[in-house]
């Protein structure tokens, strides 16, 4: 096996996100990310632009994408969601931003994480996410989310 290599820390962004070498970016993050009245607004910037001048793989899902994109159609003005759509497109199509679909196995793996965690009430796309996660080997899921905590998943910030 390979030994994972981190990105260079950038000298004005110090953090333990600076170690993380592949950051899965969840649609709490993201909502925060593009609502610039969040009150996590400047938190999450500051930690995926570390990120990503340190060089992090991003990585998303298409279920977080589905969930971001209709979460800011009905929560901000359309000018957020086309920064969004635009943001993530453009990030696909250079390659600075990988997209997880989930598959068969993906999904039936999920749906036993769903009823595992039942008493956590874990959505559909948490649980996905926490597959995703574990197959790829995700250093850093970035979430605002507290039920991954619940299970034993751990977030930045």
């Amino acid at each position: 096996m390979q030994k994972k290599i981190p990105p260079k820390i950038s000298a004005k962004f110090i953090s333990p996100i600076s170690m993380a070498y592949k950051a899965f970016i969840d649609t709490s993050a993201w909502i925060a990310y593009y609502i610039s009245n969040d009150k996590n607004h400047i938190k999450i910037k500051k930690l995926l632009k570390g990120l990503i001048a340190d060089k992090a793989i991003i990585c998303t899902s298409n279920d977080i994408i589905d969930e971001t994109v209709t979460r800011l159609i009905y929560m901000t003005h359309p000018r957020f969601v086309k920064k969004f759509v635009d943001f993530i497109s453009e990030g696909m199509k250079n390659g600075n931003l990988i997209q997880f679909w989930a598959d068969d196995q993906v999904q039936l793996e999920a749906l036993e994480l769903t009823v595992k965690y039942l008493e956590h009430e874990l959505s559909m796309t948490d649980c996905t996410t926490i597959v995703h996660i574990r197959r790829f080997n995700i250093d850093s899921l970035v979430s605002l989310d507290s039920d991954f905590r619940k299970v034993g998943v751990s977030t930045l910030p």
